[in-house]
């Protein structure tokens, strides 16, 4: 708790003469006869406080902000006590040791700490503050050589260990307002609330309240813990950045995704900003969820996980793909031409439009919208995040036919990659989607684990899931280099259109996987916007991205390969 104490005078016959005292954090104090302020001690007060009498304060007390803490206890946020270093040179001794020693506290050569007075400057700032240690050590040696021009003052200094790899979700604060993240959302709960004392130093330095009744209360900002898991955290900020450069993306984002609880484990996306420097053109905008996209064939599982939940198709059924199919006026394609006898799972395996498009005609246009609302891809995810995103959908599409035969295959629609991730996860939570969730405790409340609903039936999503395997585990599936030695995973690709108008313009490369196929840990979706370096399809540009966190989540949570055991890793 740091103050700010406005300080009178008692005279012993009960007047008050002002002496122009300032006391900050207990043991700044600025004389008001003086030009400058002075760096002097509790004990500096008390000696004050017995030789004139006591004291009266009008205290000012500044609440400590919040810290922002990730589910392993590690700091994202937090505020650190600095000092800013004034030197007063017509106040200082001019020996050299005065010098020597000062520099050997604050790491400031001598030179630098003695060029403004011989260039005939009267004080000087320095843009760096100190730490606790070292101002500390500067103390001492204003005390050992009576150094009245030496001047410390308390300043806010927020740190973001993390650094970029966590800004586009903790966001920053500056010394004049939070700008983004939750530091702006969770503003006032992280600031907390000033107070204000009236009372008297005594002959110890203690302070003594006056009167209770004119005291107002100071609140300590809250701490706010999130789901995240920092070292998953770090790891998506490097995985995303490395994707978008060595693909020449545009931008790239990650979210994983624990579907048993809807914590959201990591949420990363690239480009974005470093919280303790400048912040360039569109790098606060986490694209994560903020950025609209179509999911294009990732969302053929969901598709097919709708018409099997109904009992429009059967879990036998097959179909006979040529490579095309007349919707109305458009022909839908196969982008690798016939697959010939399809079942489900070689449908899933090979990504095949024809099948997603029939099995999205068995919903219909009513039912497709309203599955799209169910699975919560038109909400804002009321993560606790400034500026979040609802997906799009035109209900009232003129050629309804079209539309649902494209969405069936992910196309004609926008949503958000964690609202999408927030989809997926519940083929791998039995069908029951949980609501995503960022915010763990505010101060020493806990958020509630809140169910969104059952989207399909049990038997309908182990179902999917399974034929989600058939993708990286068969010699036939589309991620079938996706494979990681002694573990069973789950997925499927995408690659969708970006369009603009009627026109296209460019790739989105999505992967959606589970982690593990069989007791899933986590939902990995990774999204790589308009890649510019050669291939485009999500297998080849998002596919490498899952794998790496599948190592990732593989090592921190110790998970078994198939028949065996394994221990988590420690965090770092």
């Amino acid at each position: 708790m740091a103050s700010r104490r406005k300080t009178k005078n008692r005279a012993p016959g009960g007047a008050t003469r002002p002496v122009g005292l300032f006391l900050a954090a207990g043991f700044i104090v600025a004389a008001a006869t003086q030009a400058n302020v002075q760096a002097i001690h509790r004990k500096d007060v008390v000696k004050l406080a017995f030789e004139r009498g006591r004291y009266e304060v009008e205290d000012d007390l500044v609440a400590r902000r919040g810290s922002v803490i990730s589910a392993d206890g590690r700091i994202l946020a937090q505020n650190d006590d600095v000092y800013e270093f004034q030197l007063f040179y017509n106040k200082l001794p001019r020996s050299p040791g005065f010098y020597a020693e000062l520099s050997q506290a604050t790491g400031i050569s001598i030179e630098e700490l003695r060029e403004p007075a011989l260039v005939g400057q009267d004080r000087r700032t320095w843009a760096t503050p100190l730490g606790g240690d070292e101002a500390r050590a500067v103390r001492a040696i204003t005390r050992k050589w009576n150094a009245d021009g030496v001047s410390l003052a308390k300043v806010m200094h927020r740190r973001y260990p993390l650094g970029w790899t966590a800004s586009g979700i903790v966001g920053l604060v500056r010394p004049d307002g939070a700008v983004n993240g939750l530091e702006k959302s969770f503003d006032s709960k992280l600031a907390g609330q000033n107070g204000e004392a009236k009372g008297f130093i005594d002959r110890t330095g203690a302070f003594m309240s006056i009167d209770d009744k004119d005291l107002r209360q100071l609140v300590q900002g809250k701490d706010i813990t999130l789901t995240l898991d920092s070292v998953l955290q770090f790891e998506a900020g490097q995985a995303v950045k490395h994707a978008v450069e060595l693909n020449k993306a545009e931008s790239g984002a990650i979210v994983v995704i624990e579907p048993s609880t809807g914590n959201i484990l990591a949420m990363s996306n690239y480009p974005t900003f470093d919280p303790e420097g400048k912040i360039g053109d569109g790098e606060d905008l986490n694209v994560a969820y903020r950025g609209m996209f179509e999911p294009g064939s990732t969302f053929k599982i969901m598709t097919l996980a709708k018409a099997l939940d109904l009992g429009d198709v059967g879990y036998a059924d097959h179909l006979q793909c040529s490579g095309a199919l007349r919707v109305s006026t458009k022909t839908i394609h196969c982008s690798h031409g016939a697959h010939g006898d399809v079942d489900w799972e070689k449908a899933i395996a090979e990504s095949c439009n024809v099948a997603a498009a029939t099995w999205a005609g068995k919903i219909g246009s009513g039912g497709m919208h309203g599955y799209i609302k169910q699975l919560g891809l038109l909400d804002k995810p009321s993560l606790g995040l400034p500026w979040e995103t609802g997906g799009m959908y035109n209900e009232n599409d003129p050629a309804k036919a079209i539309q649902l035969a494209t969405n069936g295959f992910g196309q004609s629609m926008n949503a958000t990659p964690v609202a999408l991730a927030s989809a997926f996860s519940c083929l791998a939570n039995g069908g029951l989607r949980m609501k995503p969730r960022l915010i763990a405790k505010i101060g020493d409340e806990e958020t509630k684990v809140e169910a969104a609903g059952q989207i399909v039936k049990p038997e309908v999503a182990d179902f999917v899931k399974n034929l989600m395997v058939s993708t990286i585990q068969k010699d036939f599936g589309t991620g079938k280099g996706l494979r990681i030695p002694g573990y069973t995973l789950a997925g499927k690709t995408g690659t969708a259109q970006r369009l603009q108008g009627s026109s296209q313009k460019g790739w989105v490369s999505n992967f959606v996987g589970i982690v593990p196929a069989q007791n899933p840990k986590a939902l990995v979706l990774v999204m790589i916007n308009d890649p510019k370096a050669g291939s485009y399809y999500g297998a080849s540009v998002a596919g490498p991205v899952f794998v790496e966190m599948a190592k990732t989540l593989i090592r921190r949570y110790g998970i078994a390969p198939d028949g065996g055991t394994a221990t988590p890793s420690p965090a770092r």
